[in-house]
């Protein structure tokens, strides 16, 4: 996504509210960034937050964790889930509780999935860390339901646009809207100040031209797990199209080194996972 003035952001943002970091975020976040954090001092603020508080408790106590008895102290699950997981885990609730949603648990729902699968496919590819693959399995479609709540006939520019087999995703936003999910996404994680690898992902997630660009690998690597997380998740909620899949899996595949058939052992993978997280 090319730089932004600020009259060029403003005009591209004319009427869509860009929520702000919570101030939760901001805390954890420089609490989880020092030297030294202080685990206690992160169970204080997420307990503060009632919803936050349930979230995480929710996670730690889910199948996919597997434990023998019950969490209920908000310590020993941030203990137990570590630094970097209750990092993203603040952020991932934090950006659905401050988008608009009414109507939206399944787009939610597909977020939380698409992000746990591309967390998993880290570990297995090595390509990128798991952290970074779920941040942008989280966040990489989120100016949608901001795009949603700007314009009343989105819904019929999102029907278009996920039907659409040459075009990217992208280009049918930009002629129908001026602007498009990912350019609002990208604003959004750099407002929440997500690192710039992420915020590339983000803005360039449906380039049909970035593969093989001059983008840091680290940027396409991320990219590329999360369109084979993508496509899982849309296999498993058993989708009628997956036009993107269809537009850039080759290309994705090049890119990781794969083949088809590593694609499909990995979905099989991720497809008994997310059964046992329960989502």
């Amino acid at each position: 996504m090319p730089d932004l003035s600020s009259a060029a952001a403003e005009k591209l943002l004319a009427g869509i509210t860009i929520p702000p970091r919570p101030s939760v975020v901001t805390a954890v976040m420089e609490e989880r960034a020092k030297t030294d954090p202080n685990p206690g001092r992160i169970a204080q603020l997420i307990a503060n937050d009632v919803g936050l508080s349930a979230a995480v408790l929710k996670t730690i106590n889910s199948p996919f964790y597997g434990l023998r008895r019950r969490i209920a102290s908000i310590d020993e699950a941030v203990a137990l889930l570590g630094m970097k997981n209750i990092g993203t885990l603040v952020i991932g609730h934090s950006l659905s509780g401050a988008i608009p949603s009414k109507g939206l648990e399944r787009f939610w729902d597909s977020a939380a999935r698409t992000a746990l699968i591309a967390s998993h496919l880290a570990k297995t590819l090595g390509a990128v860390s798991r952290e970074d693959a779920h941040l942008l399995g989280l966040f990489h479609d989120c100016g949608i339901p901001l795009l949603l709540d700007r314009f009343p006939d989105y819904k019929v520019t999102l029907q278009l646009a996920n039907n659409e087999r040459s075009r990217s995703f992208t280009d049918v936003e930009d002629e129908r809207h001026g602007t498009n999910h990912s350019v609002v996404g990208a604003l959004l994680a750099a407002n929440w100040k997500l690192p710039t690898h992420i915020r590339d992902a983000i803005a360039n997630n449906h380039d049909l031209g970035i593969f093989g660009s001059s983008m840091p690998s680290e940027v396409l690597n991320l990219i590329a797990t999360v369109h084979i997380a993508e496509y899982i998740e849309n296999s498993y909620s058993r989708l009628s199209t997956d036009c993107e899949w269809e537009k850039q899996g080759v290309a994705v595949m090049t890119q990781l080194m794969i083949d088809e058939e590593s694609v499909e052992e990995m979905a099989r993978d991720a497809v008994e996972m997310i059964e046992r997280s329960g989502l």
